[in-house]
This record gives structure tokens, sequence and C-alpha cells, in this order.
């Protein structure tokens, strides 16, 4: 019995949280589908807003779907653990069994086909850089310093990667049409190394309005900009320094989810045992 009693104790802690956290993504993006007015007004307010809009109703949908499987998970392990129900253990270790299994082959696939994927990854990304880019820069009587006016979300994040991150383009600055890259893929002292997260705030706020070049040479000059690297190698790169970080993470979360695993399992011999021996 003490055995049956710890592994009723943890299944129930673990998905007693897991319960918390689906709760309040459904309710958080449940209000924000219904009675979504203060995100409406405050999108009122800010250029591009239909491109939010749409942003943050995909963002709700998720979140609802995401909280629902979370939800349905917690409850199995939540019933089963307290009524000692044989039925919702098996199935509660089923799903996060197929769940681990997916996130395994996620992690084989990668590692496997990593060149594969990067570059089917790459391809689309310069496809839609190439299309949808469309922040405006004009030039004034200096010729390093260009005014700026950001242009929808996506392109915000592609300027604030290459500002932050010393890049261009997905793979190069070939990647936009006729080769004609913006200024952000040419270094900028003023912006550079300022924290991609102050970056991006800056942008979304559409406080920065000028951006001045440390090289006036680099703009539109294919020589000049030759050996600046893409953003996906210069990602890439930074993943690749907080690679045993990212491992770690993954790793817990799947050896967690491993462990709920062999409890459940645990508990339910030791239900059909007591049963057996009744």
């Amino acid at each position: 019995m003490g055995c049956d009693g710890c592994a009723r104790g943890i299944l129930l802690a673990f998905n007693l949280l897991l319960f918390l956290i689906s709760v309040a993504c459904l309710a958080v993006g449940i209000w924000v589908l219904i009675d979504g007015t203060v995100f409406l007004q405050v999108l009122s307010n800010i250029p591009n807003s239909d491109v939010y809009g749409k942003l943050i109703s995909d963002a709700a949908y998720i979140i609802i779907a995401t909280g629902g499987v979370i939800f349905l998970i917690s409850f199995l392990g939540c019933c089963g653990a307290w009524k000692k129900n044989k039925c919702l253990l098996v199935t509660y270790a089923i799903i996060v069994g197929i769940l681990l299994l997916l996130q395994v082959a996620v992690v084989v696939v990668a590692y496997f086909f990593y060149d594969n994927v990067i570059s089917t990854i790459n391809t689309q990304l310069a496809g839609t850089l190439n299309n949808s880019y469309d922040s405006k820069f004009e030039a004034t009587s200096d010729p390093a310093v260009f005014s700026y006016t950001p242009g929808s979300i996506f392109s915000k994040g592609v300027d604030a990667i290459q500002i932050e991150f010393a890049c261009c383009g997905v793979n190069n600055y070939t990647d936009y049409p006729t080769d004609m890259f913006p200024p952000t893929c040419c270094n900028s002292s003023e912006l550079s190394n300022g924290g991609l997260k102050t970056l991006l705030d800056s942008l979304w706020a559409e406080t920065i309005t000028t951006y001045t070049l440390n090289d006036a040479t680099c703009y539109q000059n294919s020589t000049a900009i030759d050996m600046t690297p893409g953003c996906s190698d210069s990602i890439a790169e930074f993943v690749r320094q907080y690679g045993l970080i990212i491992m770690i993470i993954a790793g817990s979360t799947m050896a967690v989810q491993l462990l709920l695993v062999i409890i459940a399992c645990c508990l339910f011999c030791a239900i059909r045992n007591d049963e057996t021996k009744v």
C-alpha cells in the first residue's frame, strides 16, 4: 500500500498542476475570442492591426486546443489515480506514451535528416521573405542615413533579426527580390547588440524612424554584402551555443513523461494485484 499511495500522490500532484495550467489556457483563449475588447481597442491604434488581429485570433485557437489536450490528459490522470480506475490509467499511459514517442520521433528525424529539414524550411522562408517583406526605406541627403518605416509584423521580425545577428536574408542577400536587400542587412552601431527584445519592442512601437549605416557603401552593393552570412546560419550558431541547455530542458521533459507512464503502469498493476487478492 505504501508504493500504491506514493504512486497515486505523484500522479495526482503532477496532473493537478497540469489541470490548473489547462484551465488557465482555456480561460485566456476563450476570453480573447468571446470578449477581446481590450485587445481590439489596443489593436485599433496599431498600424497593420488586421495582421495583429488575425495573429491573436489564431493564437487564441492554438491556446484553446493546447489547453483542451492538457485538460484531457490531466483529467484522465487525476481521475484514474484518485478513483483507482484501471481503464482511465491505461488510457492516460497510452496518450502520454504516444506523445513521448512523437517527441522522440521528432528528435530522431531532426538528427538523421537535419540537412533536408533545414533546407526545406530555408526554402519556404526564403520564398516568404521574397514575397512578403515590406519595410520601407527612403534615402536622405546623407547616403548613410535612411528614413525607416517598419512593415508588417513579419518584416519587423526580419529587421530585428538581421540587425541583432548581423545577417542578411535566410540564406544570403539574394533571397530578396532582384537582390535589392534592405539597409538592415548592413551594420548599424546605433541599434546593433542592444538586445533582441528591446529592439523588437522599439520596432513594435515604431519609435525607430531612421536607420544609419556604419558603412554607406554597403547598401545595394553585392560586393560589400557578399560576406554577410544568412540569418539561418547565424541563428543556428546561436542555438548551438545554448544547445546543452535546450537538450537538458527537452530531456527533462521527456524523462518526466516517461516517469509518469511508468508510475501509471505500476499503479495499474498494484490495483490489479489488490483485486486479484480479494
